[in-house]
């Protein structure tokens, strides 16, 4: 050895799911001895037969299989002079012309305590055989020694002490270990350049490699050839029959796969299965090949370099994996437009189905033109909460690359000429236009869905006498303790009440008002909102509505409610006097006259008799007779009283244009 062998094992790159990197070594190395001897690698015959660990389990006789080793015997040329002086050589050169990196032997060591290797081969016309253990400890012991042999030449591999990390990558069907050695020499089977392999393991029937190959993957279509930076990949899928499976895309080397991944990471539309032309269910297994792939994995074979996002500028003559998938997914929807069409139109229409239903915020998306990223970027066959997800993430997409857009057409207003800028124009603001709809769906669906869990808060209230629908209401149209600066627009719903509250310069929920900018000079008063939370002002501040100002007060009272000894809408009133009595600055630190403030209050409550009774010859009765009202003495304001069934009502009336136009009316 020309270099120590515990360090070269300790430097190699081998993850605890590559434990089966040995076996596959083990395997092209007899498929490169067989073509050595014979010129025809598919003249010979490979053997693999899996050692069962003698552990507790299995003498206690627990027969599922737990792997310690295999052997491995193959026809082959043998370790005769020039193969035992490559085994030796730390990184031979003797098979790079077939892609060998000259460090595959060293997984064995990596992976398992010892290999032992028994080989007869010819030399001069006489066969020889050669004994030798490989280890870290002692190398290769007796590899220089060779006695005269009757046997056929051929080479048996035995290794043994699977290390525990790796165990895990060691299935114990030994069908399914059958499907992975198919995958990783797809190529080879695929070409019909493979030897006879069979795989034997105890208490399980000898396995034929080659007919589990024909009856479980079969080719799906032809080469096709895709370019990426400049540099020429070759693509081959094949149907795999094998139910278990998934589709999967396999990175090759040299003729042997490198990486394999999820094939739907490229393609989402993919269905779970496929089904040909009679109707039989397969998976997709994917091989890309390409002079770059050969140049650039690593000696272990196990990575392909590609291009980092640290520093581009530094690896030019590498290609980005995104920029390669993007390759793979488009040479592949190309090809396999055929099998997708049905899972398509399937898709398409539960999507619309879901939009008319449920969401038409998304009606947008329904629009042909995106039809192709919707088939590209959706699953099919998701759940009603899962398509929402998938939905909402194409839908932001569009809108930021309409905001890009619309950047960059703004920046372009000097540059080009008023026609070029006139089409661009037109084109941002198709996009924009449908965007804007869709948000306008969007919140509009929101509204309607409001208003159902008031409906239904609603209805529990009267059989529910506990129900503190008070309180839901409360949330429902301003969130507790927060100011509108704390909030998202959407997550008030003052519209409930009257569509101008909406727009305000400051909105307070469950605050001290003296803990309010601008009303630090008015009481401290604040009803207990754990025991009294009904009673709970929200105050708002309405914008450029009169010089000085309006203010609005808001109070809830539990529905049903009916022992008022007094008019409850003194509460809303003493407000009003704190107000009006206090130092009162506007959102901008300025004072503000209480002379030219404007009052509104509303007073949500059911009309019981005690309630009517406080204001009667107070108030004039609504037109309705769902309400009740007043003016201010001095004519600077007034204060409604409206029922919970009229603020729903009404809130309906207001939006059911809106919501027939999204078919959200309900009758």
């Amino acid at each position: 050895m020309l270099t120590n062998i515990r360090g070269l094992v300790d430097r190699l790159e081998l993850s605890p799911s590559r434990g089966l990197m040995p076996l596959f070594e083990a395997v092209s190395n007899a498929m490169d001895a067989i073509e050595e001897r014979h010129d025809n690698s598919a003249a010979g015959s490979i053997r693999i037969r899996l050692i069962a660990a003698d552990d507790l389990a299995s003498q206690g006789g627990d027969n599922t299989l737990v792997v310690d080793g295999f052997e491995i015997r193959d026809d082959g040329a043998g370790f005769n002079d020039a193969n035992v002086a490559s085994f030796g050589e730390a990184y031979t050169l003797s098979k790079v012309k077939i892609g060998g990196k000259g460090v595959g032997r060293f997984t064995f060591l990596k992976v398992f305590a010892r290999c032992d290797v028994r080989s007869v081969f010819e030399r001069d016309g006489k066969r020889l055989a050669r004994d030798f253990s490989f280890s870290i400890q002692d190398e290769m012991v007796g590899a220089d020694k060779t006695t005269p042999s009757a046997e056929a030449p051929g080479t048996t591999i035995t290794l043994r002490g699977l290390a525990s990390s790796y165990r895990a990558a060691w299935p114990a069907d030994p069908g399914v270990l059958a499907e992975r050695i198919i995958a990783h020499f797809l190529i080879r089977f695929a070409a019909r350049s493979c030897p006879r392999i069979t795989l034997e393991a105890p208490g399980h029937a000898a396995i034929d490699l080659q007919s589990v190959f024909q009856s479980t993957v079969q080719p799906h279509i032809e080469d096709r050839f895709f370019d990426v930076q400049d540099r020429t990949f070759a693509l081959q899928a094949f149907r795999h029959r094998d139910k278990r499976a998934r589709h999967v895309y396999h990175l090759c080397a040299d003729g042997r796969e490198v990486t394999e991944s999820k094939l739907k990471a490229l393609l989402p539309e993919l269905p779970d299965r496929l089904l040909d032309d009679d109707q039989e269910a397969y998976t997709l297994i994917v091989l890309v090949t390409g002079e770059y792939l050969d140049d650039h994995a690593n000696q272990e074979r196990t990575k392909i370099a590609f291009q980092t996002d640290d520093e581009p500028e530094l690896e030019q003559t590498l290609i980005s994996k995104q920029s390669l998938g993007k390759g793979i997914a488009d040479t592949l929807r190309s090809v396999l437009a055929p099998d997708l069409k049905s899972t398509n139109e399937e898709k398409i229409a539960q999507i619309e189905r879901f939009v008319e239903q449920q969401a038409p915020e998304y009606r947008v998306l329904t629009h042909e033109k995106y039809r192709p990223i919707i088939e590209q970027r959706v699953q099919p066959g998701l759940r009603d909460d899962q398509l929402d997800e998938a939905l909402l993430h194409i839908r932001r997409e569009i809108e930021d690359g309409i905001r890009k857009e619309e950047r960059h057409v703004a920046a372009l207003m000097e540059k080009e000429s008023y026609d070029q800028y006139q089409e661009r124009i037109k084109a941002l603001m198709e996009g924009m236009n449908e965007v804007g709809k869709a948000k306008l769906a969007d919140y509009v669906a929101h509204r309607r869905i409001i208003l159902d869990l008031v409906d239904q808060s609603l209805k529990r209230v009267q059989t529910d006498q506990k129900y503190p629908f008070e309180r839901v209401l409360h949330k429902m149209i301003f969130p507790m303790g927060e100011t509108s600066k704390d909030i998202f627009f959407d997550q008030q719903n003052m519209w409930m009440i009257d569509e101008r509250l909406c727009y305000h310069t400051l909105l307070t929920s469950d605050k001290k008002l003296n803990k309010v900018a601008g009303l630090e000079a008015t009481s401290g008063k604040e009803p207990d909102i754990m025991a009294f939370f009904y009673d709970t002002p929200i105050c708002v501040a309405e914008p450029d509505n009169l010089p000085g100002g309006g203010l609005v007060v808001v109070e809830f009272k539990r529905p049903g409610r009916d022992n008022y000894d007094k008019d409850p809408a003194d509460q809303i009133i003493q407000r009003f006097v704190e107000i009006d009595q206090g130092n009162v600055r506007d959102i901008d630190g300025r004072p503000i006259n209480p002379e030219r403030l404007r009052y509104t209050g509303y007073l949500i409550a059911d009309l019981t008799p005690t309630l009517r009774k406080q204001v009667s010859y107070r108030y004039h009765r609504t037109a309705d007779g769902e309400g009740y009202f007043f003016s201010l003495p001095e004519g600077n304001g007034y204060v409604e009283i409206i029922s919970y069934d009229k603020l729903v009502r009404d809130a309906k009336r207001r939006n059911r244009v809106l919501f027939e136009k999204l078919g959200l009316h309900k009758h």
